[in-house]
Order: C-alpha cells, then structure tokens, then sequence
C-alpha cells in the first residue's frame, strides 16, 4: 500500500531528524539543526501524502491535512509546530544568510533577521514524534 510506504518514510525522516539532534548536542554545528529541520518537514510531509493516500483524498496538501484531518486527530499545540516546521524550512531555503550563535540559529528572511532556538528546534521534532505516533495507531489497522 503506498500509504504505508509513505507513513514508512515519514518515520525514517524523523530518525534522522532526531540522530541530527543528538549529534548537535555531541558536536555543535550549524549543519546539524539545519538539517534536524529539514528532515523534520520532510517527515510531515510524508505523514501529509501517507494520511491522504489511506482517506484517499485526490489533493495531498497543507489545507487538507491540517484543517480537515489533523483537527480530528492532533493536539492544537502539535499542530502550530508541525505547520511552523514547514514554514521555517521553506524560509531557511530562501534565507541568503544563516549562522550559528550561542545555541541559535539566525535567518535573515524578507531583510528581517529570524532567531530559532534549539529548544525551539527539538520541540518541532518532538512534535513530529508526537504526530507520527498518533497516526501509528491508525496505520496499524490497515
């Protein structure tokens, strides 16, 4: 079933959003939490395709997922940062500058600069975890 495969992937992505954290925490680097972000959306987004491919909904999209489906099922506070790690992985691609300072990462998006905090960063993926977990329970029935 493609819905698995996708929910699969979802749950491969998130393991290597969390070894990245755990590597920051070893070694920080700037490449690690930019990377822990990256694999975290990528996650959400292959929970978005496994949820929408199981419900068979035509259109896999943000809209769908988090105002149709994820109300049902997600906590308010899980979802905010499930959409956010979306949104902060699609800035930091269009960021010109990003560096490292004192456990923060700084984005310079639309000329303003964007503070993000490691906590910050591991909530995003904790919150990833969370969503993952929740919908494990409806793939397993599949």
């Amino acid at each position: 079933m493609d819905c698995m495969i996708y929910f699969i992937e979802a749950k491969y992505h998130l393991s290597v959003a969390e070894r990245l954290i755990k590597n920051y925490d070893e070694y920080p680097s700037k490449r690690f939490l930019i990377g822990a972000i990256g694999e975290s959306a990528k996650a959400v987004l292959k929970l978005i395709q496994a949820f929408s491919t199981s419900e068979k909904i035509s259109e896999y999209n943000y809209n769908n997922f988090f105002f149709k489906v994820a109300p049902k099922h997600i906590d308010k506070t899980t979802r905010i940062n499930l959409m956010k790690v979306l949104e902060i992985e699609k800035a930091q691609k269009k960021s010109p500058i990003e560096f490292l300072k004192e456990q923060k990462i700084i984005l310079l998006i639309d000329g303003k600069y964007r503070f993000l905090t490691i906590n910050r960063i591991k909530d995003f993926v904790k919150s990833t975890r969370n969503a993952i977990s929740i919908f494990s329970k409806y793939f397993r029935q599949i």
